[in-house]
């Protein structure tokens, strides 16, 4: 019986259980977001045959030297693992303007940004491309996503994961400044994330869970801080 319905024990011992590393409420929304995802894929992009993107030479494989050179073969290895080669598409610097045209065709492509600064953090840049191109997708989609609505860059995040790129997303989640101190001017070279590790963590364990991949699989590559996060996670799928 628990403490809660035991008398017997004192209040005071439930201030040392462990809160959920993600609470119920937001669970709840993951949870319905995720089979709003799958009610929605088509063809195209069949969520229910995704793999688990790695950062390892065999996805990404190309080696380049410039910043561009970089963005457009690292955005080449996302639409291939993304099952979105056949989609008409343009990676473009950041302040060219992004386009996103519900049918994409040669004469008006999918166009999207990439932040050059981003380039010697490839994690990051595939995070962020990946998070764009499942916002084209989220927008594309016949209905929108349970609690959409000001919500939009949190469930892009959640489909790229459910695209198979959570561990770029779980590694990136957290915002910190890699090109200075936080008190210098120098530049940050991290993406815009909006969901934290903790949702990120939980959404990985759910697409691990669903396609059947080994938890270690995922856990081997993830930065120190989120391992004792994502077993975590894992208990609550």
């Amino acid at each position: 019986m628990s403490s809660i319905l035991n008398p017997a024990v004192p209040a005071w011992l439930n201030l040392f259980r462990r809160a959920p590393v993600v609470d119920d409420t937001t669970r709840a929304w993951i949870r319905d977001v995720h089979a709003w995802a799958m009610a929605q894929q088509d063809d195209l992009r069949p969520l229910d045959q995704a793999h688990l993107v790695m950062p390892i030479r065999e996805h990404f494989p190309a080696q380049v030297q410039s910043p561009h050179e970089a963005a457009v073969a690292t955005f080449a290895a996302i639409r291939r693992h993304a099952g979105l080669e056949a989609v008409p598409m343009r990676l473009v610097p950041a302040g060219d303007g992004t386009r996103f045209p519900a049918i994409p065709s040669e004469a008006e492509p999918l166009v999207l940004e990439y932040d050059p600064l981003l380039w010697t953090n490839r994690q990051a840049l595939v995070a962020q491309l990946a998070r764009d191109l499942a916002g084209w997708w989220m927008y594309t989609r016949s209905r929108p996503a349970p609690a959409q609505e000001g919500n939009e860059a949190h469930v892009a995040e959640l489909v790229a994961v459910w695209m198979g790129f959570g561990i770029f997303l779980a590694n990136t989640a957290f915002i910190s400044r890699v090109g200075g101190c936080g008190k210098c001017a120098g530049p940050a070279i991290d993406r815009s994330a909006s969901l934290g590790r903790p949702e990120i963590a939980y959404a990985l364990a759910c697409f691990c869970r669903d396609r059947k991949i080994a938890p270690g699989e995922a856990r081997s590559f993830l930065e120190p801080p989120l391992k004792g996060l994502f077993r975590q996670a894992m208990r609550l799928v």
